[in-house]
């Protein structure tokens, strides 16, 4: 029995009336179709077409007038941009992120919290297949998802569960025009050797198999719920300024493990790196391992940290080496925000961080550096390096590089809030240094 998709579509009950939507119209049959059914079923919707020249074929130009001009027929409004290619970049990804990006900018325009494209079954069967086959995230083997969330904006595919066959018979049947893209022949493309050679070997074994992938699908989706749910729980409990406990992190069940990885990983990145299944395993590896200090890079020049307790996402920085000369007293700022204040004498609103410096006839130059290879520190117990005071310490070892100290020409003084060097408190002359942050 032949579905009406115009009842299909009102009924799921997406859209509103007098609803302003953009429709991402390519051109093509499926596009066609779902701008056919929104501008007939019974919502009265304000529909904006926005249309992207990919510049790959040489048929694209035209099919961008004449969607211009269908538009114009239509009074609807038109939006159009063209793909600029990025030598540097993935065509695909680079195109796709244009594609989505302008999209996203027409919306903003019209004041539309909805983006219409026009996936469907089809897609869908292809799309999970791929990812099978090579590989992505829990929660990319459900496949195209029928309403995703970009911020403020939808992104709607109403068509999900509707066939090509379908889509093919309702352009027959309400004549709809539309444009045949030639590169759909070519099995150059990933998804037309599926679409033409894999899929219906399967379905030979199984004609019910677009049944089985949504099936697949629903599995999927239900039990990413859970995991979401149990990976957004740990992270409310055991994750303070985006670090995260070790020691509660490493009780964790794997699949939860990589869910909470990839949280910190987005967030942390903005969604801009992509962690491979290998790299997550080598995360979890490292969190493991007895080193307490160990990073491991990400890509994009960001890496995966473990230090003692935490483990966190950090973006690598050049760190400048700073040394200032000190030969008076006053004030001396390491950085737009912290200091040093050296004086004669105490000073009571800094008394909660500050080293007495003993001597005789001469201390200065003093000098307020980074710490460096081979600093030595004067204890009670003897000298002893500085490294192996901040390890000692549990200082994380991206923490030990910025900080500074106060030294003199032959060895380190003071390293702030940690470690003091031994005083010969019979000497006469002092002078007080104050942290100030």
């Amino acid at each position: 029995m032949e579905r009406n998709l115009r009842t299909l579509v009102l009924d799921k009950g997406i859209f509103s009336k007098d609803e302003t939507v953009v429709v991402a119209l390519s051109g093509g049959v499926d596009s066609m179709v779902l701008l056919d059914i929104l501008n007939n079923i019974d919502l009265d919707l304000k529909l904006i077409i926005s249309h992207v020249n990919h510049n790959v074929r040489s048929e694209s130009i035209n099919e961008f007038e004449h969607i211009k001009k269908l538009a114009i027929k239509l009074k609807i409004p038109f939006e159009g941009y063209s793909v600029k290619e990025n030598e540097k970049l993935n065509f695909h990804d680079d195109s796709r992120n244009q594609r989505y990006g302008f999209f996203k900018a027409v919306a903003q325009k019209y004041k539309a919290s909805k983006i219409v494209v026009a996936h469907h079954l089809d897609d869908q069967v292809e799309t999970t297949l791929m990812r099978i086959t090579r590989g992505t995230s829990f929660s990319g083997y459900a496949g195209i998802p029928e309403i995703r969330k970009d911020r403020n904006i939808s992104i709607i595919r109403p068509l999900m569960e509707v066939t090509k066959d379908e889509i093919i018979a309702y352009s027959k049947k309400y004549e709809v025009n539309y444009y045949e893209d030639s590169s759909n022949k070519e099995d150059h493309y990933t998804r037309n050797r599926y679409r033409h050679n894999i899929i219906p070997l399967l379905k030979k074994e199984n004609p019910t198999l677009n049944q089985k992938i949504m099936q697949f699908k629903d599995y999927i989706e239900s039990a990413d719920l859970v995991l979401n749910r149990l990976k957004d729980e740990f992270i409310k409990e055991n994750c303070f300024y985006n670090n995260i406990n070790l020691k509660t992190f490493n009780e964790l069940d794997k699949i939860i493990k990589i869910k909470v990885l990839k949280h910190l990983v987005n967030i942390m990145t903005d969604n801009t790196v992509e962690v491979s299944y290998k790299q997550y395993n080598q995360m979890i590896e490292l969190c493991s391992a007895k080193n307490s200090n160990k990073s491991l890079s990400i890509g994009k020049n960001f890496n995966f940290v473990k230090e003692y307790e935490y483990i966190f996402i950090e973006k690598k920085m050049k760190i400048e080496k700073k040394i200032i000369e000190v030969n008076g007293y006053g004030e001396y700022f390491v950085n737009d925000n912290d200091s040093f204040v050296l004086s004669e004498n105490k000073i009571s609103q800094y008394s909660s961080n500050f080293i007495e410096l003993c001597y005789n006839n001469k201390v200065f130059p003093l000098y307020l550096r980074n710490r460096k290879n081979g600093d030595t520190m004067t204890l009670k117990i003897g000298t002893k390096k500085v490294k192996d005071i901040l390890i000692d310490q549990k200082i994380p070892l991206s923490k030990r590089d910025k900080m500074f100290v106060v030294a003199d020409s032959k060895s380190v003084l003071w390293i702030p809030g940690i470690k003091k060097s031994l005083q010969d408190n019979t000497l006469l002359k002092k002078i007080y240094i104050y942290e100030v942050k």
